[in-house]
């Protein structure tokens, strides 16, 4: 069979861009999910432990002695932050994995992007094919 020589003379930017978009969001679903998880876990630790300072205390001479570390170090504001944010809760962690997931879609779209457009600029790919007749089978070199 006789072998053919074509040249790709460029990509369309816009399909690349797609591709890189779903296969980049696909990808980093999972690994969306697992961070924002662990990012609300943290938020859930930190205000469990801002939380258990507020009953701060000892005993001196059979009395105790009681402190509210929270309002004296004044970390109300943070405590009510980390209280707003935790409370989001399983919608939370699902709404930041889909954000991260979409985040680095868009990172991959335009790093296909910004390959289809150098290529196009400065690349020609060369391919041989050898066209094959649909009864014969194509086997490796």
């Amino acid at each position: 069979m006789p072998k053919r020589a074509l040249i790709i003379r460029r990509f369309a930017l816009g399909s690349l861009a797609q591709w890189g978009f779903v296969s980049g969001a696909l990808i980093a679903c999972l690994p969306a999910f697992v961070c924002s998880w662990g990012f609300f876990t943290l938020i859930q630790a930190a205000r469990g432990l801002l939380a258990s300072w507020r009953e701060v205390g000892f005993e001196i001479l059979g009395q105790r002695l009681s402190f509210n570390m929270v309002e004296v170090l004044n970390l109300k504001d943070l405590l009510q932050l980390l209280t707003n944010v935790a409370s989001v809760g399983v919608l939370g962690i699902v709404v930041l994995a889909m954000l991260g997931a979409v985040a680095l879609g868009i990172f991959g779209a335009l790093v296909l992007m910004l390959l289809g457009a150098f290529y196009n600029l400065t690349g020609r790919l060369r391919v041989e094919v050898e066209e094959v007749s649909a009864d014969t089978h194509v086997q490796a070199p």
